[in-house]
């Protein structure tokens, strides 16, 4: 009888484990990028922003980091606190917008920001996922606050 109790205890435990260990890497995983959210690069925005086309830029990383430098235009908006600043998005939900940070994967916050953002019905919806760094390696103008 102790002896089923203990095989019974083993395999409920690498039961849970085997649960368990693809849950946590899942938790290690970047959010998918919406399919209603287009890639943008890095060209394009400079261009965009030489031809003075209307759109929004954020910048989704934290603000040690947008003060440190940034795309001219940008404004920062850090991904988990869109909510407080919903007042800065326009009203018009077909106006684009533009999201960066630190390089998607390894930095979800673009992706984070715009995901809030379709949530609010905006529907011109852009992540630049090469990010900043990408920015800098391309030696395009960087801002500084």
């Amino acid at each position: 009888m102790k002896l089923l109790r203990t095989t019974v205890n083993h395999v409920t435990m690498a039961g849970i484990l085997m649960l368990a260990i693809p849950l946590a890497a899942m938790a290690d995983e970047p959010p998918p990028i919406p399919k209603e959210v287009k890639v943008i690069t890095g060209e394009q925005i400079k261009k965009m922003l030489g031809d003075k086309d209307k759109f929004m830029l954020v910048d989704s990383r934290i603000a040690n980091e947008y003060k440190d430098g940034h795309i001219p235009k940008a404004i920062n908006v850090v991904d988990k606190e869109m909510e407080n600043h919903k007042a800065k998005f326009p009203s018009d939900k077909d106006f684009p917008i533009v999201f960066y940070c630190n390089g998607y994967p390894k930095c979800p916050r673009s992706v984070n920001g715009a995901t809030t953002a379709m949530t609010w019905g905006y529907k011109n919806l852009f992540v630049y996922t090469a990010g900043i760094p990408d920015w800098e390696q391309k030696g395009y103008p960087i801002e500084r606050k």
